[in-house]
């Protein structure tokens, strides 16, 4: 189901746009009951990682046998997949069910935005339809003013600052650490994987006035990959060896070792044993869509929602570590607000081909545009993103790679596209 779907199933009216800030939904919440109090939640923020992190942690709680609920966003290709407990979507009928009790709630008259609602509906949904032992909340944008900051959670994660959502959040690394460091609550643990000093010293600082404990990563804990791609982790509680992660790449081995320093700590707070053999086997059944996802093995199809400096710079690291040898053709798009000149300039560095193309969404960039600022030598744009999936499909062959990035709504555009012609076959 799509929000238009829901809309016009259950008539209510929204805001469709970014309005940071927490009075609304805390009014709104507090009609239904204030669920997000009943609830213990682990909140994780930041630039980069957090849904690899939320993925991880989730695969370990699962094997640790925890009802565990989830809120990601964006939707990696229906809007039920962003709330989720163990793994299934909420229905179509309970979403139903849930506008209809906000409807009752006086949700017409709260004015929430569309992601206001989404993040009521998954508190609701955890705390009185499936009563889960944990939630797992992604913030939306920033931390500080993001509807998802409206409740004391057992543990805070920020894995990193990086520039992303200027318009929105601030262009130093200061004001933008300064509003994600805005999840840190009082007495909470915080676990961060930041490395720069500017950004370490504001999530310092406001983990000290809130005299909450901290734990940074090449501090309190370590973590090192292997030759074959295997993890250690060590910190002040536990060393593991040999983990071995089903999610590719460097930087998925550090938002790895974020889930293990929180499942270390969670230990004590929810009163578990801690298990190896759990750690083992949540870490090895991860999984998480359009993060350097291998879609298709023959051609090779990767997804990945690279849609901002550090994210852009992982991936061409992945890609030229592990496919050299091999053609590499780019298809991408991307929101206008995002560095465009810099990541198509990353991007071309392990491109043999690139192909530029838009998507259906407000903030969407012109294709046209995003090639204007491209000097590589076998380029091209097509608006219609539909085409250019076609027109990329058609390049490759056995020894080659088509690698589609960008946005992470470009990604579940595609998404969709590719899962249901899987599905017709």
């Amino acid at each position: 189901m799509s929000f238009k779907d829901l809309q016009e199933q259950v008539n209510f009216t929204l805001k469709n746009e970014i309005n940071l800030g927490l009075d609304r939904i805390v009014q709104f919440l507090e009609r239904v009951g204030n669920p997000q109090d009943q609830i213990q939640v682990v909140h994780i923020g930041g630039t980069n990682g957090k849904g690899s992190t939320l993925r991880f942690l989730e695969g370990i709680l699962i094997e640790a046998e925890l009802k565990v609920g989830v809120f990601h966003s964006p939707a990696y290709q229906f809007i039920n997949d962003q709330i989720s407990v163990n793994g299934t979507h909420i229905t179509d009928e309970e979403m139903i069910e849930i506008i209809q009790v906000f409807t009752k709630h006086g949700l017409d008259q709260a004015g929430l935005t569309e992601f206001e609602l989404q993040t009521a509906m998954a508190f609701y949904y955890f705390a009185t339809i499936q009563k889960v032992d944990i939630a797992l909340i992604e913030v939306g944008l920033g931390g500080r003013e993001d509807s998802t900051n409206v409740m004391t959670p057992v543990l805070s994660i920020i894995t990193n600052v990086g520039h992303d959502h200027i318009g929105f959040l601030g262009s130093s690394v200061e004001e933008i650490a300064y509003h994600k460091a805005g999840i840190i609550k009082s007495g909470v643990p915080i676990i961060s994987g930041e490395q720069k000093s500017a950004a370490k010293e504001v999530i310092q600082k406001e983990a000290l006035q809130k005299e909450s404990p901290l734990y940074f990563m090449e501090e309190d804990f370590f973590y090192q990959l292997e030759e074959g791609e295997r993890l250690s982790f060590r910190s002040a509680r536990k060393s593991v060896e040999e983990l071995e992660l089903s999610l590719y790449g460097d930087h998925q081995a550090a938002n790895a070792s974020l889930a293990i320093m929180a499942y270390t700590l969670l230990i004590e707070k929810l009163e578990l044993e801690y298990d190896e053999s759990v750690l083992k086997a949540g870490l090895l059944k991860t999984v998480h869509p359009g993060r350097f996802e291998i879609f298709q093995k023959e051609p090779l199809i990767i997804l990945d929602g690279a849609h901002n400096e550090e994210a852009i710079d992982a991936l061409v690291n992945s890609i030229d570590r592990k496919f050299s040898k091999k053609k590499i053709v780019v298809l991408f798009s991307a929101l206008k607000d995002k560095p465009i000149e810099m990541m198509v300039g990353k991007l071309e560095h392990i491109a043999d081909e690139i192909i530029f193309t838009s998507f259906d969404f407000p903030r969407a960039a012109r294709a046209e545009d995003i090639c204007k600022v491209s000097d590589h030598h076998r380029r091209e744009f097509e608006e219609d993103w539909r085409m250019a999936l076609q027109t990329a499909i058609s390049r490759i062959g056995n020894n080659s790679v088509l690698l589609i990035t960008g946005s992470l709504y470009f990604i579940s555009e595609i998404r969709t596209k590719l899962t249901k012609g899987r599905e017709k076959k």
